[in-house]
This record gives C-alpha cells, structure tokens and sequence, in this order.
C-alpha cells in the first residue's frame, strides 16, 4: 500500500471531512495483506463537506482521472453539485470519493457501519470486517469510477 494515502487520510480528518475508508485500505486496517493501489472512501456528498474535501485536497493536486485535458478538482468545481463519485488523480495516488455504495447505502448508511481507526497520525472512520467481507464479492469485476 502506497504510505501516501496514509497522509490523504489524516489530512481529510485533520480537515473535517466527514468520510469513512473503504476497498482496499479498509481490508489493510483489518490485517488483510491485500496489496492495493487506489485509496477508496466514503464521502458526505453536502456542499460544506464538498468544499472541505477540495480545500484539504489542494496539497495533492487532484485531477478528475477521466478528464481529457486534466481538470483540476478544487473548491469552485466542487460548488458545481450533482456528484455520485469523485475519481482523481493525486500527488499520492488514484483516489475514489463514492457517494454511495451499491447494495449498501450512502453515506450516512455507509458511516453506520464503521469504526474509528489510527491512520497514519490521524483518526478515521473505517468500515467493520463484515460489511468490507460482504461488499468485496459485490465489487467483484465491478467499475466504481
């Protein structure tokens, strides 16, 4: 696992963001040695919260990935609305903020079944061995962004 997205996490957190990890790094937190690239989380999609996610982001200069030319993720695009799931490119890595997740909820269903985890310097939401269990047979072959 990229230790860069160790960083993204407590800068969201120190940030206010309200979010919970999922995918890959969730399965880590939980002891799997499951080897990922991309960091995955859950993310209130509320215009406060949009704008903190931009503004805690701008360190790592986000990119939407499936942009051609590369446009930049910031305050401004994120006051812009109707957004599902966030996928970028960063300083640090592939990132995924999901709106929502298939077969299990949005946010406020997703952070419901999470628990607070050390990441990195920094305390975050991460979700239970169970639902991550149950979810990564659902993603299975499965495009997020």
């Amino acid at each position: 696992m990229n230790d860069d997205f160790f960083e993204i996490l407590r800068v969201l957190a120190e940030g206010g963001v309200d979010f919970s990890v999922v995918g890959g790094i969730a399965a880590n937190f939980h002891g799997s040695p499951l080897a990922t690239y991309d960091c995955n989380v859950v993310v209130d999609l509320e215009t406060g919260n949009l704008t903190g996610l931009a503004e805690a982001l701008a360190r790592f200069s986000p990119t939407f990935r499936h942009k051609i030319p590369k446009q930049v993720f910031d305050v401004e695009m994120a006051l812009k609305g109707g957004w599902k799931n966030i996928c970028l490119d960063t300083s640090a890595g592939v990132l995924d903020c999901l709106g929502d997740i298939k077969g299990v909820g949005d946010f406020s269903e997703c952070i419901a079944r999470s628990l607070e985890v050390e990441s990195g310097g920094g305390r975050s939401a991460c979700w239970t061995a169970k639902p991550l269990s149950r979810q990564r047979k659902r993603w299975e072959g499965q495009r997020i962004c």
